[in-house]
């Protein structure tokens, strides 16, 4: 029997129908959680219990808001900004890393202005952060942001031991890691896509590294 054929659209469409179904029973069972919180002692182990039960449920809740949300359509929201300013967002991004990161910032823009949505270009930065956080923890990675002709170029290098083909990266679906369902990267291409950014992925032999680009025009 032939598998079958379904278009995108109509899987992202149940994806989000079924997140928000689900967020709505969880959210019926934190009410009942919030009534079972005023029936219990106000300490001991069963107003404990009751807590971690209310934590594990949001939780849920937000993961199934965090997936429901990357099958969006992206629908960028550009602004004209200094090219500087997008460094500054990657160094708040990785300020908040616990622990952070070891990264050599090289900041060779100038008064350059660039059109783009910060939220967008924010969550690409926090993605990238942390699947570095993950793959290469104790590396030294290097951030470098410059003008060439016409573009403002932002490359991230990441050291590796072993060799990467990334041909594959960023298509849906494709995680080993537990708790990821390879979306990450495939939304990180596609929010740039949609705002214009070109963005690349290469293994880099000469310098056993990962980089990563984006090339923005000046605007």
């Amino acid at each position: 029997m032939d598998e079958p054929l379904i278009p995108w659209s109509r899987a992202a469409a149940f994806v989000r129908q079924h997140t928000h179904d689900v967020r709505n029973g969880l959210n019926s069972l934190d009410l009942e959680i919030e009534y079972l919180h005023e029936l219990v002692p106000a300490e001991g182990e069963a107003a404990e219990s009751v807590q971690r039960i209310r934590r594990q449920v949001r939780a849920v809740t937000q993961q199934l808001r965090t997936l429901s949300l990357l099958f969006q359509d992206p629908s960028p929201v550009t602004a004209r900004l200094p090219a500087n300013v997008l460094m500054k967002i990657w160094r708040e991004k990785h300020a908040t890393q616990t622990p952070p990161l070891d990264v050599q910032w090289v900041d060779e823009l100038g008064e350059e202005e660039v059109s783009v949505d910060v939220e967008m270009m924010a969550t690409v930065f926090r993605e990238l952060l942390a699947n570095a956080a993950v793959h290469a923890p104790s590396a030294r990675l290097t951030l470098s942001a410059r003008v060439i002709g016409g573009d403002v170029l932002f490359e991230l290098r990441e050291p590796k031991k072993a060799v990467l083909d990334t041909s594959t990266w960023g298509q849906p679906f494709t995680s080993t890691r537990r708790d990821r369902y390879g979306l990450g990267l495939w939304n990180a291409r596609r929010l740039m896509a949609a705002s214009g950014v070109s963005f690349t992925q290469t293994y880099v032999p000469a310098e056993s590294c990962l980089l990563t680009q984006f090339v923005l025009p000046v605007v």
